[in-house]
């Protein structure tokens, strides 16, 4: 499997560059520019919902925001620069202990299964990616189809596999039934580095916010558990 990988590897420059030529045939030096816009509209949007956390972590998980903003830059630092979530596994679970004082409890389960399943990223980038590939092929999206997009991006991005550009596996299909060619995914592979760095840190601040509105919920006691469950 790891030699099949390595040639498919080695072979994707080839196959992205087949798929950009129709466009940059048609369009000339837009699509660069176009795709440039593509890459700022994603890092700017996922910027803005990485901002729109910190209050939800300081009110939901009653964190002072300052707090909250220094325990996450370590976190998010790694996730930038390795875009890998799991590589940010143990400075999540460091800084929310040693900054934020959550209990070992909560961060030894509920952050490695959000790096391995919550993905805030993904219904940002997905309906960016669903407008600027409709605008770019001159196909119109209603409004309902765009819900639909961000509905289904919430829903699958528990399952979402964690490799580079996984996300693009599973949209594929998704554009397609919208009238978007699926060779248009080819465009976002080759482009995908800078979206892939700001995505991560966004699922990265994510992790640690669920992590503290969980441990902010009142525990349950065993004994209350167990007469619970007699009843």
């Amino acid at each position: 499997m790891l030699a099949i990988v390595r040639v498919l590897i080695d072979l994707a420059p080839i196959g992205v560059f087949a798929l950009m030529l129709p466009v940059a045939s048609r369009t000339g030096a837009a699509a660069v520019g176009a795709l440039g816009y593509y890459v700022a509209a994603t890092a700017v949007a996922q910027l803005l919902v990485i901002l729109l956390l910190y209050p939800i972590a300081a009110v939901g998980g009653r964190v002072p925001l300052l707090r909250f903003a220094k325990a996450i830059f370590p976190a998010q630092a790694v996730a930038l620069s390795s875009s890998s979530s799991l590589a940010s596994l143990p400075t999540l679970i460091d800084s929310s202990e040693g900054k934020l004082g959550l209990p070992p409890s909560v961060t030894s389960t509920v952050l490695p299964l959000a790096v391995s399943t919550f993905k805030v990223s993904t219904p940002v980038i997905w309906l960016v990616a669903a407008i600027f590939l409709a605008r770019l092929y001159g196909v119109q999206l209603a409004p309902t189809q765009l819900v639909v997009v961000a509905l289904t991006g919430c829903l699958t991005s528990f399952s979402i596999p964690g490799v580079p550009h996984g996300w693009l596996l599973v949209i594929t299909p998704l554009l397609a039934t919208m009238g978007i060619p699926a060779e248009a995914i080819g465009l976002l592979i080759a482009v995908d580095t800078i979206p892939d760095m700001f995505g991560t840190t966004l699922n990265v601040t994510g992790d640690m916010v669920a992590a503290a509105l969980v441990s902010r919920q009142p525990a349950i006691e065993p004994s209350v558990s167990l007469q619970a469950a007699a009843r």
